[in-house]
């Protein structure tokens, strides 16, 4: 069977965040990732300008026709989207999937819906993209999904609902009609919940809430539920095992004092 898997997100090539953590993710768990970048950035631009800039739009749109144009599409074992610079970029993105779906019925499809971050109250207010990239990733891509791994802030804009705790992030996560796994919500003062909702059943695992989390902890999470889906993890099983691992490797890199996901760090987050 193949174990290629296509990757939309971003190019990061001083940080471990974006399409190279997902990739690195996906090979130490024997798949083959198959990046085709929306962004190629020198580092993450929470550590200042970052340099280079957007894939343009006919790129990014040529690289899938190449994609497709290899059959790449209809012989993947699954999706993975993330970051986009644009609504473009999102609407070609969806088009590509609709037509490996077509071709692939089998092809799972986890959407990260990557937009922003910060107080979980249903506003645009911690956008760090632009709103019409947002919207676009809530109106083309949710529906194709077969997964989506959103932070609290993100269900939050997704659904127009606050998300304060594991009640409310059900709540939200329903509204959704997709299987929904929701990071980052508050659990008490001092720990944090990642949520598995699929609309009939919910689970959910908590850690401690640490300071100076490193960058890409998002998409290290989206990553390993995919490799944990595909493996067969479902439920308990899946929101565990990620918890379990997300929370290993940011703790072997505060050990190791670095602003990034560490490379080294990711093999204690290898399925087994």
């Amino acid at each position: 069977m193949d174990r290629s898997i296509i990757i939309l997100s971003s190019l990061v090539a001083g940080s471990r965040v974006g399409g190279s953590v997902s990739a690195a993710v996906l090979t130490r768990a024997g798949f083959t990732p198959e990046h085709v970048p929306s962004v190629i950035f020198g580092r993450h631009p929470g550590l200042g300008a970052p340099g280079g800039g957007a894939v343009p739009d006919t790129v990014f749109a040529g690289a899938l026709d190449g994609l497709l144009a290899h059959g790449a599409h209809s012989r993947a074992r699954a999706i993975l989207t993330g970051y986009f610079a644009s609504a473009e970029q999102v609407r070609t993105a969806a088009a590509f999937i609709e037509t490996a779906k077509a071709a692939n019925p089998d092809i799972f499809v986890l959407v990260d819906p990557i937009c922003g971050d910060g107080v979980a109250d249903g506003t645009a207010d911690g956008l760090y993209v632009k709103r019409e990239t947002a919207e676009a990733i809530a109106a083309r891509l949710v529906q194709l999904a077969d997964l989506i791994t959103p932070n609290a802030f993100e269900l939050a804009f997704l659904t127009g609902r606050p998300v304060t705790d594991t009640a409310s992030a059900r709540s939200a996560a329903n509204t959704l009609a997709k299987p929904v796994l929701v990071t980052s919500v508050p659990e008490g003062t001092d720990r944090l919940a990642v949520l598995l909702a699929d609309g009939q059943t919910s689970c959910s695992a908590a850690v401690d809430r640490l300071e100076g989390v490193p960058h890409g902890t998002g998409d290290l999470l989206a990553a390993l539920a995919l490799v944990a889906r595909l493996e067969g993890d479902t439920g308990q099983a899946l929101c565990d095992h990620v918890t379990e691992a997300c929370e290993r490797v940011i703790r072997a890199s505060l050990e190791a004092r670095s602003h990034d996901l560490l490379l080294g760090a990711l093999e204690h987050a290898k399925p087994s």
